[in-house]
């Protein structure tokens, strides 16, 4: 009996039909976007490391960019990195080491989601690769490897922004140098450059590659938080979301505080809210189907900061608002009310955080003259 995932490795090297055994499927009923309940089949294995692998790659790539990923496409993903699992492991490693080498951790990325994302890129992003993980360098004095894709990822997220935008954002914040740190700008500096992990570590006085790659990736996640933040910033100022929800959110407010039968006035005036700016700017499916990094609309707010497991209860009771609503209960208004109040509420907290950095931005460089440039 095998008891580790090298035992199945092992033991699949000799006869390939082991695979056969090692696999399973787990059938789950879900709700689909018509309230209906459907069975869907989830890829498993014997290992339950694997099947823990496997739930964090179903969660976190759920969505690829604005692709749903479908459950079947899913599976298919996951089965062809469990083979390349099969296929390379080094044997020769401890069964500890192998499941790190196949999982990762918060410090690299492991062969299972390497593949993943290779058959994500390859299917929505046509030309472009993933680095392979054997394009890695060493810790001075570790056998693990420190990943250094997020190079392509970075090259890759830079490609698709507006170029001018871009430039207006640089000189918003007065520079990468303003935003970074001494260590992160200098070591952003020297990738750029093409200069690899193991020169800059040399050129900063021997430093262990652990602490350039670190130091490398907090340089790129303040990077595109700043940026992101601008965007965000550009759009409150150009479009009126931000104060029609802020308004929104201070009547619903007043209606709790103030009206005794709040509950049905509540809900019918957020039912009316959202038509009123479905109209205006886009679907409810529509937001739903190309939620992004940013937020331009009332519905894409709700949407991008609404719970993920509350998706597909909402989509369903809105879609058919008008047949259901006279028999919702009370906990389904309750439900509904509290879905969307929670979603404005986090998104006018994030906002407010834009709006006080953009200001110390525009403080601080004395800027005031060129905002309105800027932001266009």
């Amino acid at each position: 009996m095998m008891k580790t995932l090298k035992d199945w490795i092992v033991a699949y090297r000799k006869d390939k039909s082991v695979m056969n055994e090692f696999i399973m499927y787990e059938t789950v009923r879900e709700m689909n976007e018509q309230g209906q309940y459907d069975e869907i089949r989830y890829i498993r294995t014997k290992d339950k490391a694997i099947n823990r692998v496997m739930k964090r790659l179903e969660a976190r790539y759920r969505q690829y960019k604005d692709n749903w990923i479908d459950k079947k496409d899913m599976n298919e993903y996951l089965l062809h990195a469990i083979v390349e699992v099969f296929e390379n492991a080094d044997i020769k490693r401890s069964p500890e080491e192998i499941i790190s080498w196949a999982s990762g951790d918060e410090k690299k990325i492991g062969k299972m989601e390497f593949v993943l994302l290779d058959e994500l890129r390859k299917r929505y992003d046509g030309d472009v690769k993933i680095i392979s993980e054997n394009e890695t360098v060493k810790h001075e004095d570790k056998d693990d490897a420190v990943n250094i894709s997020d190079f392509q990822v970075y090259r890759d997220w830079l490609k698709g922004e507006d170029v001018n935008t871009y430039k207006k954002f640089l000189e918003f914040v007065g520079g990468l140098e303003s935003i970074l740190s001494d260590a992160q700008f200098e070591v952003y500096t020297y990738m750029m450059s093409g200069k690899t992990q193991q020169e800059i570590a040399k050129l900063m006085g021997n430093v262990s590659q652990q602490y350039i790659s670190k130091t490398w990736k907090a340089a790129l996640e303040r990077i595109r938080k700043e940026y992101l933040a601008f965007r965000t910033y550009r759009v409150m100022m150009k479009t009126n979301t931000y104060q029609k929800i802020k308004t929104f959110v201070k009547y619903t407010e007043n209606i709790l505080e103030y009206v005794i039968d709040d509950e049905a006035m509540l809900f019918n005036y957020i039912l009316n809210f959202l038509k009123e700016n479905e109209d205006d700017d886009i679907s409810i499916e529509s937001a739903h189907e190309n939620q992004k990094d940013i937020s331009t609309s009332v519905l894409d707010v709700l949407f991008d900061y609404m719970k993920q497991k509350d998706v597909k209860w909402f989509i369903y009771i809105w879609r058919n608002i008008d047949e259901v609503k006279d028999s919702l209960n009370k906990k389904d208004k309750q439900r509904f009310v509290q879905i969307v109040i929670r979603a404005y509420k986090e998104y006018l907290k994030q906002a407010k955080n834009v709006i006080d950095k953009a200001s110390q931005h525009i403080v601080d460089r004395e800027i005031h003259e060129k905002v309105i440039d800027l932001i266009s």
